[in-house]
């Protein structure tokens, strides 16, 4: 009986995490692809646009000590332990030990500009766990 009481807390409390599991959808205003001179790491640097600078705040604000991860395009582009909010305008991407998942940093790149944009998740997520919830789309300026 106590093995059973035992896999049915496990049960729900899987169940619980994954009601909680949340995935945001980011909109990039640039990303730019480099390697660092003095690391020889490859890099993209992404300004985001406004909209998703208050989403990614609130999606991290929530989770500050625990482990989210970034994606583009289904790519796991960076796992990390939260130490504060993202709360700024722009981030950059290393390529971790093997790099972006063997696609160069200007794919990845042209990957987030060209409409593939980022979600940001909880770790041990996989992408379609959950719905992922967009950013407020702003209307175009006339002549943008």
């Amino acid at each position: 009986m106590t093995a059973f009481r035992s896999l049915a807390c496990t049960a729900l409390l899987l169940a619980s995490a994954a009601t909680h599991a949340e995935s945001v959808a980011l909109r990039a205003e640039k990303a730019t692809a480099g390697i660092d001179p003095q690391t020889s790491m490859r890099y993209v640097d992404v300004v985001l646009h406004p909209d998703s600078r208050q989403a990614l705040a609130d999606f991290t604000r929530d989770r500050v000590g625990k482990r989210i991860q970034l994606r583009s395009n289904g790519v796991l582009l960076s796992s990390a332990t939260l130490q504060s909010p993202l709360e700024g305008d722009s981030f950059r991407i290393v390529a971790g030990e093997h790099g972006f998942a063997g696609k160069s940093a200007d794919e990845i790149a042209r990957g987030i500009t060209s409409g593939g944009g980022l979600t940001v998740d909880d770790e041990g997520s996989t992408p379609g766990d959950f719905p992922t919830r967009p950013t407020k789309r702003s209307t175009p300026s006339p002549g943008a």
